[in-house]
């Protein structure tokens, strides 16, 4: 039992507590650093417990919730080899954009707000990899979609900012439902929830009912990581400011997806695993070719992520957990640097458009030269850090996976050194553009010095040359000993084949196509540059429709049963008239006119009632005379 694991999470909670109640009275950079300072005290926390977990120790707090006898729901944290390095993923990338963007939000007069829901993004995403139970991840993984949507439509007074926040929670809760599904299925037919209980529940559970159970949890993780036909919010996401776009990318949201396939690989079958596979492959090979026809700078950065994200997945359908989340971590590094060298060009040229930049390498060298770094780690270059994730992958495909299955993901390494090598030399190199750029700020260039590093040598923890720690840390026993020559040599010659395909279509313009197949070419180019039409086709089949009917229902509502509530109303009110008038001229008028006679009456026979002896003994006479005569 470890309590200090609850101070990994609970100290970007109480930075988030502390900015948005009294955010206004700080001074504005004294809200980003403190929000910089709980950051790294959990990254610190979470470096002070590597010692016991590299030694194979579960670390773990645990406390009784609904039933205190009953174990199975006892909710706590708890740390093992895949779950620290989570923890040190997002502590320590989201540390440095956190330091980043105290610079690149400067002047922004929601200042403290913005590191608030910073504080809080990383808080939701450290209790979502902390949790060992399904129902507190989930409490995050909500959480997560919530800051989110903060942080994309920050600038909300945006349209397309205020939109793309709402795609992207709307687009995710669809995943979300999913998943909530599946924990629901899973406690009616295993009984329990939490994570060391998974592996056996394979003995418990039939093969089809851990096919549907996985396959709903799977569907979470294609809504959270951006995995087609999922994927259409982020994109639309680069709205937000860029530093939350690196977040997202690379440290938070779109991991928590490939976090939870791993965590839950035992509930995963080889039919499922079969479908993670697929849809994980045309993920990352149809992000690629978008990304090769982008001209936003960030717009080329987010396609980039979804087809890393596919690689991922794939790795994840080859039952590969440990090289899918080695393939994280370095992912993490070199895309956080891409996006706030991004960043760093938008913030010194206030341009994104890739025909309006160019020439900046002069301008900028700091951030070209990491740019350079992250472009070269990403390419799966020798021997920076994406070529041992990226080789590792291909040599599981190689071993494990179909045998068209490497030719596949070679293209996608042929696709990933292009739409990254255009993206840098359009911004770097070339003649100078109108919008002459200056170097950031030093608070701006040091985090991206700190994530080049690790962008250069992260990898290195995973490599043959230091034994494969990081591997050996997520629990993975047989490990290639050596450099794979072959692989080596496809690999190099696919990001030679990128590199050349950068230099000739994306800034020569040259058209490598014969003649013959150009018209089929600029067909399959309209098709990516468009995005396959998902977005048209989500229009037309799914948003159109439900419009229609919304706009029908609207209409029902407003002259039928508003017309009825109406019609009831006004009948009820002509009835209450009709009453009100039968009451006054009937009902009234018997009941005055009775009063009106009796008083009448009264007044006639006052004059009797004289009190004197002679007068009444006169009426009894002529009373008795009358009666005789007329009973005569």
């Amino acid at each position: 039992m470890t309590p200090a694991l609850l101070w990994i999470p609970l100290l970007p909670l109480a930075a988030f507590a502390l900015l948005i109640t009294c955010g206004r009275r700080l001074a504005p950079p004294v809200a980003g650093w403190v929000a910089v300072a709980a950051l790294a005290a959990s990254a610190g926390a979470t470096l002070a417990l590597a010692e016991p977990v590299l030694r194979g120790q579960r670390l773990a707090v645990r406390w009784a919730w609904l039933s205190a006898g009953d174990p199975r729901w006892a909710l706590g944290l708890a740390v093992d080899g895949l779950s620290w390095l989570m923890l040190a993923v997002v502590t320590g990338v989201g540390t440095m954009i956190a330091c980043y963007s105290i610079g690149y939000m400067r002047g922004d007069p929601r200042y403290p707000r913005f590191f608030a829901y910073l504080a809080l993004f990383c808080a939701s995403m450290l209790g979502l990899v902390l949790a060992d139970h399904f129902l507190l991840l989930y409490a995050c993984w909500e959480l997560v979609g919530l800051c989110s949507y903060l942080l994309i439509s920050f600038w909300f007074e945006k349209p397309a900012a205020a939109a793309a926040g709402r795609k992207a929670f709307i687009t995710t809760r669809i995943g979300d439902a999913g998943l909530l599904a599946g924990i629901l299925w899973l406690a009616w037919a295993g009984g329990t929830l939490q994570f060391d209980a998974l592996a056996g529940l394979r003995e418990t559970l039939s093969h089809g009912l851990l096919t549907a159970i996985s396959l709903l949890i799977f569907l979470g993780a294609v809504g959270k990581s951006a995995q087609v036909p999922l994927h259409v919010w982020l994109p639309d996401a680069m709205e937000g400011p860029t530093p939350v776009s690196a977040l997202i990318h690379a440290a938070t949201m779109v991991a928590a997806g490939i976090y939870l396939v791993a965590r839950t690989l035992p509930l995963f079958t080889p039919e499922s695993l079969q479908v993670v596979l697929a849809v994980g492959l045309l993920t990352h090979l149809a992000a690629g070719t978008v990304a090769l026809t982008m001209t936003d700078i960030k717009r080329v950065l987010a396609y980039s992520t979804i087809s890393q994200l596919g690689l991922m997945m794939t790795a994840l359908g080859l039952g590969a957990a440990a090289l899918a989340m080695f393939h994280l971590t370095t992912h993490a590094c070199f895309k956080a640097l891409l996006f706030l060298g991004a960043g760093s060009v938008i913030h010194a040229t206030h341009e994104q458009e890739l025909g309006r930049l160019g020439g900046l390498r002069r301008a900028m060298p700091w951030t070209a030269a990491v740019f350079l770094i992250a472009a070269v780690s990403m390419s799966g270059v020798f021997p920076l850090s994406g070529f041992w994730s990226k080789d590792a992958i291909l040599l599981a495909a190689q071993h494990d996976g179909p045998p068209w299955l490497l030719g596949a993901l070679l293209a996608g390494a042929v696709m990933t050194t292009a739409y990254v090598f255009r993206l840098y030399l359009r911004c770097f190199h070339g003649a100078p553009a109108p919008h002459a750029g200056h170097e950031s700020p030093l608070i701006m260039v040091l985090p991206m010095a700190v994530l080049a590093l690790g962008a250069a040598a992260v990898g290195l923890a995973g490599s043959p040359w230091l034994a494969h720690p990081l591997l050996h840390l997520l629990g993975l026993t047989q490990i290639h000993a050596g450099i794979d020559v072959p692989i080596l040599l496809w690999s190099t010659l696919a990001a030679a084949a990128g590199l050349w395909l950068a230099w000739s279509v994306g800034v020569r313009r040259a058209r490598p196509l014969p003649a013959a197949l150009r018209p089929l070419g600029t067909r399959l180019y309209t098709w990516a540059a468009n995005k396959y039409y998902v977005d048209e086709w989500y229009q037309r089949l799914i948003i159109g429709p439900y419009l229609a009917a919304a706009r029908g229902l609207s209409r029902f509502d407003l002259r039928v049963i508003d017309g009825a509530v109406d019609g009831a109303g006004l009948a009820g009110r002509a009835l209450a008239v009709w009453k009100e008038r039968f009451d006054r001229l009937v009902v009234d008028r018997l009941v005055n006119g009775t009063a009106s006679a009796v008083r009448l009456a009264g007044a006639g026979l006052r004059w009797v009632q004289t009190g004197i002896v002679h007068q009444y003994l006169l009426v009894v006479v002529v009373a008795v005379v009358v009666v005789s005569l007329v009973l005569k």
